[in-house]
């Protein structure tokens, strides 16, 4: 096991060759917002050998990130019984024999933290923010008292005196499936999908917006409950589509509307012009980051937002996100690409 790399932040960036484990297994808009800490780490350190923990469910995320070496996968949805404990051990002891002479923990949580100190390395960071006790398994607490989520991931980066590049998402694009109703740039996404309720526009308004288009290609994208939309310029692609057709249907995108949900993230972080539509969370602190993003409420708020609940308690359910009308949708698309 090596030990012996430099990580002063002074070095040349040649010193620096040692080896890194991030940690970061969900959520996939949590994944996205972190990757910038790999891609600042290169940047920064570009002889480091950087891996990453991942839920195996995500790995065709991160699959070919030019910043990462190797994908440690995290096989959380088989770890659920005592009857897995000898492969978890086997699982701890390949990070330990890995030999890492930096662990950054940007999940904070009890597994996240169990896993950083199973690595046996001797520097272990952590955000300050961590929880479920997790903090007890770092050498170094992170100062992240920024609002927003992906701006909290990259002070890991500062609290090495390194320089931060908060765009630098690097996510390697996959090739447009066959499918000759989608040519690159020329439809648009429809992500109507959240697992909070508080997130979703009502689906009828999707009806509205495509009837309001009815010259633009709109690819329905998402798992979720099914509701019609009547145009022969939809392609419903629902329920069809793993993670990586997912990210090579919204990274060849003309545009992307969505939910606060991760596909919003992801096709933020492809650079795709992204309308998001918020209500019942925080802009401030989810919103997806990239050049080309804009954070839509309704033009009247509710004085509930942001309530951060999963169900409505405002005298008229849902206001804040039926009031979100679909022209403003179209008229930040077209704002969004000009842009460029």
């Amino acid at each position: 096991m090596r030990r012996n790399a430099s990580l002063d932040p002074q070095a040349s960036p040649a010193s620096a060759r040692s080896k890194i484990l991030v940690i970061k297994p969900s959520a996939l808009g949590d994944v996205v917002q972190a990757l910038p800490v790999a891609g600042s780490l290169r940047r920064n350190w570009p002889e480091a050998e950087i891996d990453w923990v991942i839920n195996d469910s995500y790995a065709d995320l991160l699959r070919g990130h030019p910043a990462i070496r190797r994908l440690v996968l995290y096989p959380r949805s088989r770890w659920t019984s005592l009857a897995a404990l000898p492969e978890m051990r086997r699982w701890a002891q390949s990070l330990a024999f890995e030999g890492y002479d930096l662990v950054i923990d940007l999940q904070g949580l009890l597994r996240s933290g169990l896993m950083a100190w199973a690595s046996g390395c001797p520097r272990r960071l952590g955000l300050q923010s961590a929880r479920e006790g997790s903090r007890w398994f770092y050498t170094e607490s992170i100062q992240d008292h920024q609002e927003h989520a992906a701006e909290r991931y990259l002070q890991a980066i500062r609290h090495l005196g390194l320089e931060p590049h908060p765009l630098a998402f690097d996510l390697p694009v996959p090739p447009l499936p066959a499918d000759p109703r989608l040519q690159p740039k020329a439809y648009v996404v429809l992500h109507p999908y959240s697992r909070w309720t508080t997130k979703l526009w009502p689906y009828r308004r999707y009806q509205e917006l495509v009837d309001q288009w009815p010259s633009v290609t709109l690819a329905v994208v998402g798992n979720g409950p099914w509701f019609p939309l009547r145009s022969p310029q939809v392609v419903d692609l629902r329920g069809l589509l793993g993670l990586r057709e997912l990210s090579s249907v919204l990274a060849h995108a003309r545009a992307a509307i969505s939910t606060d949900s991760g596909p919003a993230h992801l096709a933020a972080a492809f650079d795709v012009p992204t309308v998001v539509l918020f209500g019942a969370t925080d802009p401030r602190k989810t919103r997806p980051q990239g050049r080309r993003v804009h954070a839509l409420q309704a033009e009247v708020v509710p004085p509930c937002l942001p309530c951060l609940r999963r169900a409505c308690r405002w005298d008229h359910p849902m206001a804040c996100m039926e009031l979100i009308q679909p022209d403003a949708i179209k008229k930040l698309i077209l704002y969004l690409e000009s842009r460029m």
